[in-house]
């Protein structure tokens, strides 16, 4: 993850936790290990969501199935609405494993391919005589400085704004460095590859992902925020302030769009980590390259590939990413080897909870399943 926690030995007060973990008959002694994994779970995730504040969801998938899943604090304060497990959050910059998984399905279908120049799909975007590749925007070596860190960004963010409009106000920004010589995390780099999306497919972002993504893989609750298709309540998000929580301020989802404009569950995004896993929507040679870690010019790996953070947990391939949005934390991370996948979604849109939550998750998990 962006800030991958160092893995330190956790102590964790077990804790009777009944109707969070279900699964088939078992031995004896797997059954009682598994009841000392989840109440460590349900222990050191409640840590982080006391019941009277902004809340989260919290699933975890081992080998396929269900492990843990449950809800922690609040969906609205005003009225005492505890959080529950099936509710859509924002899912803040979580939404670019989706934006990268559009353009890559585009790829494979040869409408487009990775090393294009962007101006073969934006010819009017000012790049100075240089090439930026759609690889570029990928992996945040563009150079194009993240329209998030204007100084007017957060003044402007109640506005609507058509694609076009907001490519407008970002692109002649001053470029970081020449691309592919550094990496900078960029959600300009993210909206323009909506806007190759749409260029290329011929249907709006969000019904791009509709058709092609959640549609086939039954994740009916997932949608861009204010296009969705079931009745799946998307619940208040809050922010700390010097007077105390508050409700998070308005943003249209027109400036995150494609960078993070995305609503979902924890049930709907363990149905796309079980699709990846069975090698669906992408070529199995794409999803490794998008698990690959990108080299810059002069060598140097980072630690980004195609819409996901690749880092080490437990000496393991963690596969990751968090998001951050007004009013919205989220997390997810998948372990391949250890066919583990963890999903944080909180209403909390401050700190690194989510993360970190994940994070503890995982190592408790595989700590507890390699000893």
């Amino acid at each position: 993850m962006s800030k991958l926690l160092s893995i330190c030995t956790f102590t964790f007060t077990l804790l009777q936790a009944p109707g969070i973990f279900a699964q088939t008959a078992q031995a004896p002694g797997e059954a009682i290990m598994d009841r000392e994994i989840v109440a460590r779970l349900d222990n050191a995730i409640g840590k982080h969501y006391p019941a009277n504040q902004p809340g989260a969801v919290v699933i975890v998938v081992k080998n396929g199935a269900t492990f843990f899943r449950k809800a922690y604090g609040l969906a609205d304060i005003a009225k005492g609405q505890t959080m529950t497990a099936d509710m859509s959050l924002r899912i803040g910059s979580v939404t670019k494993q989706f934006t990268a998984t559009a353009i890559l399905m585009l790829a494979d279908q040869g409408k487009l391919a990775v090393d294009d120049d962007i101006r073969k799909f934006l010819p009017t975007y000012p790049i100075s005589g240089k090439v930026i590749t759609i690889e570029h925007l990928l992996t945040h070596t563009s150079g194009i400085a993240s329209y998030t860190s204007m100084r007017d960004f957060v003044a402007r963010s109640r506005t609507d704004m058509s694609v076009g409009e907001m490519i407008d106000y970002f692109k002649d920004q001053p470029k970081e460095f020449e691309a592919g010589q550094r990496y900078s995390y960029s959600n300009s780099g993210y909206f323009l590859l909506g806007a190759i999306v749409e260029k290329v497919s011929g249907l709006t972002y969000a019904d791009f992902l509709a058709q092609n993504i959640f549609a086939p893989l039954g994740m009916n609750d997932t949608a861009y925020e204010g296009r969705e298709r079931s009745s799946v309540r998307h619940i208040e998000g809050y922010s700390r302030a010097k007077k105390g929580l508050v409700p998070s301020p308005a943003l249209s989802m027109s400036q995150p769009y494609a960078a993070g404009a995305l609503v979902s569950t924890v049930d709907d995004l363990a149905r796309c980590d079980a699709a990846i896993s069975g090698g669906k929507l992408l070529k199995e040679s794409t999803w490794k390259r998008a698990f690959t870690p990108y080299a810059l010019t002069d060598g140097t790996v980072t630690k980004y590939g195609y819409g996901w953070e690749i880092g080490k947990l437990f000496g393991l391939k963690i596969i990751s990413h968090s998001g951050s949005i007004s009013g919205f934390n989220a997390a997810v991370l998948r372990i391949p080897e250890d066919k583990l996948y963890v999903a944080v979604l909180s209403n909390l849109g401050v700190g690194n909870d989510a993360e970190t939550a994940a994070v503890q998750a995982a190592s408790i998990v595989m700590s507890q399943w390699r000893n």
